[in-house]
C-alpha cells in the first residue's frame, strides 16, 4: 500500500512539473508576441487590414487641425488623418486610419475612446466624467497620454 502511494505522488508530481512548464512556455510566448519579438511580427501590423474611423466636430477645420497638431492625440498610431468640412457646415468631418492590434494603443477599443475623448476636448474644452469619479486621469486613461496629459495636468485648461 506505501509502494502505491509513493508511485502516485511522484507520477503526480511528475505532472504538475509538466504542467508547471506548459504555463511557462505558454506566458513567454505571450509576452513575445506582445513585445513585437515573435516571427514576424514586424509585419503583422502592417499586414492587417487599415481600420478607418470618422467622426464630426462642431468646430472649424483649421481650428481642429491646430488642436490636434498641437495635441497629437494618438501620436504614431494613426497614419493618415484628413480634416474636411462636414457636409451642411456642421463643423469637421475628422477621418483616421490605422492598422489595430488586438491589444495595447493600437486595440480598436482604445483608439476609439480616445477619439471621443478628442472630440470632448475640441468641442467643450473639457473630457466629461462621471459625478462619483474623484480620480484626475489624463487623456486617454493611460500613461501615454502624451501632449495631452501635460496640457490637462499643466493647467492650461
Amino acid at each position: 500500500m506505501a509502494v502505491r502511494q509513493q508511485s502516485e505522488s511522484a507520477a503526480g508530481d511528475g505532472l504538475r512539473w509538466v504542467a508547471i512548464g506548459l504555463g511557462v512556455a505558454a506566458a513567454a510566448l505571450a509576452v513575445r508576441q506582445l513585445n513585437g519579438s515573435g516571427r514576424g511580427s514586424g509585419d503583422a501590423a502592417e499586414s492587417s487590414p487599415p481600420v478607418s474611423k470618422a467622426f464630426t466636430i462642431n468646430r472649424a477645420p483649421d481650428e481642429v487641425a491646430q488642436l490636434w497638431n498641437e495635441m497629437d492625440p494618438l501620436g504614431d498610431i494613426v497614419e493618415h488623418v484628413r480634416f474636411d468640412l462636414a457636409p451642411g457646415n456642421r463643423g469637421t468631418e475628422v477621418r483616421v486610419r490605422f492598422h489595430p492590434r488586438w491589444f495595447g494603443r493600437r486595440s480598436p477599443a482604445r483608439v476609439q475612446e480616445q477619439l471621443r475623448q478628442f472630440k470632448q476636448l475640441a468641442e467643450t474644452g473639457e473630457i466629461a466624467r462621471t459625478p462619483g469619479s474623484n480620480t484626475v486621469r489624463s487623456f486617454g486613461d493611460m500613461p501615454e497620454g502624451g501632449a495631452v496629459e501635460s496640457l490637462l495636468v499643466g493647467g492650461a485648461r
